[in-house]
């Protein structure tokens, strides 16, 4: 065996060189974390080990080392109840109902962005300290059809008439929860009391997980705003203002609080073709209103990064008026971001303005560098909003050439 194969470790390798040496092995897709803590139960749930490697995209210039949890633990705050970023985000993932042993398998993220290589052992641990518990057997029945629930009645000698909710009562009413059998259960986490209070206080680790604004750890091109900026402000544990706080850094760098924003949880209303197209036409005349104020923003210095931000924002909290109008000036700025032309599209065809979406990906395409694979997207796009164009100029020929027949 030669010396440099000696170095091409196949599974986590224990170093003992300087931390350069280090580094520069540990970036090769030959080098990867250890497994070894994984139960042969959960492995089916991982990609396979040499996925997990200690660099994302090794060995390229968009490398990036993969900070491990234990070292996390040494440069950020814990809860006041002890719990770290990326333990906070397990909770967000178990109040979804799907953990442990997710369909489809375990996401990268909790390695590459959170450092989490067992994500089984991550989540034993949240149990043994009060965070999740096992969920009943019975919340499985309303995901269940009605046939399964008949036989599981059929099974316990109960009736099986009624409706779907009739099912699930029987079941719940006269069937013990050990005494429940339901063909390849696979038992799922659900938050405690103190896992839902401790989500609830910490919940700028789910906002900033998705936040659009999200920006690499990487400040050589500029602020970096990400969920271990915010866990800075918090050394104390205590996040409960957490919204307020965030909220103000979005006010002074986005130009939108979007943190304390009022969600809309009013039901879609499913609108008359008269409404919709009221809609539309308002939409068209506030951005004819304001036509003057998209080229005086075109002509202000600027790449149009800063507009985009914003529309992004503002689009975020419901204010689409707004958002379309320094989407239109960062676009006029010619700014090569493939998702300015893909929100700004969204928000169009939402309106119906079909025409108008056609001519923002037509500027996408322009705009964005050909190496871009992004680009595909708006190719997809393009094609779909054709087809809707062509489809209403044949029915308003139909209906105008059935008028005249008439």
């Amino acid at each position: 065996m030669g010396f440099f194969d000696f170095l091409k470790s196949k599974v986590g390798l224990t170093l003992s060189f300087n931390n350069n040496t280090a580094r520069d092995i540990q970036n090769s897709p030959d080098s990867f974390a250890d497994s070894s803590s994984i139960s042969s139960d959960e492995r089916p749930f991982y990609q396979p080990d040499n996925y997990y490697t200690y660099y994302s995209y090794p060995g390229t210039s968009s490398a990036v080392r993969v900070i491990t949890f234990e070292e996390r633990k040494q440069s950020t705050y814990p809860s006041k109840r002890g719990l770290y970023v990326a333990e906070i985000m397990l909770l967000e993932y178990c109040s979804q109902g799907k953990y442990p042993k997710l369909q489809g398998g375990y996401p990268g993220l909790w390695w590459f962005k959170y450092g989490i290589r067992d994500v089984g052992h991550a989540l034993e641990s949240l149990k043994n300290r009060g965070f999740i518990q096992w969920a009943p057997k019975s919340g499985n029945l309303n995901g269940m059809k009605v046939d399964e629930l008949k036989q599981i009645l059929a099974a316990a000698c109960l009736p099986t008439n009624g409706k779907k909710a009739d099912l699930i009562s029987r079941i719940i009413e006269n069937i013990p929860e050990d005494k429940l059998v339901i063909p390849n259960y696979v038992p799922k986490y659900e938050l405690t009391d103190q896992g839902k209070t401790e989500l609830e206080e910490n919940g700028y680790v789910p906002y900033m997980h998705r936040h659009k604004h999200l920006t690499t750890e990487d400040g050589r091109f500029g602020a970096t705003f990400t969920v271990w900026d915010i866990n800075k402000l918090f050394p104390d544990g205590n996040a409960v203002n957490w919204r307020k706080v965030v909220g103000d850094i979005e006010k002074k760098r986005f130009g939108v609080d979007m943190a304390n924003a009022v969600p809309d949880e009013t039901p879609k209303k499913t609108y008359k073709k008269a409404e919709y197209l009221a809609q539309r036409d308002e939409l068209r005349s506030f951005i004819a209103s304001k036509k003057d104020e998209i080229n005086r923003g075109i002509k202000t210095a600027g790449d149009g990064f800063e507009e985009e931000s914003q529309g992004l924002s503002l689009k975020a909290t419901g204010r689409d008026k707004e958002a379309i109008v320094k989407f239109y000036i960062s676009i006029g700025k010619r700014f090569d971001a493939p998702a300015l032309y893909r929100e700004a599209a969204v928000l169009l065809r939402k309106y119906g303005m079909y025409e108008e979406e056609l001519s923002v990906i037509n500027a996408g395409l322009l705009n964005i560098p050909k190496s871009n694979r992004h680009r595909d997207e708006l190719f997809e796009r393009k094609k779909k909003v054709q087809e809707i164009i062509n489809k209403e100029s044949s029915l308003r020929k139909e209906n105008k050439d059935g008028k005249v027949s008439h």
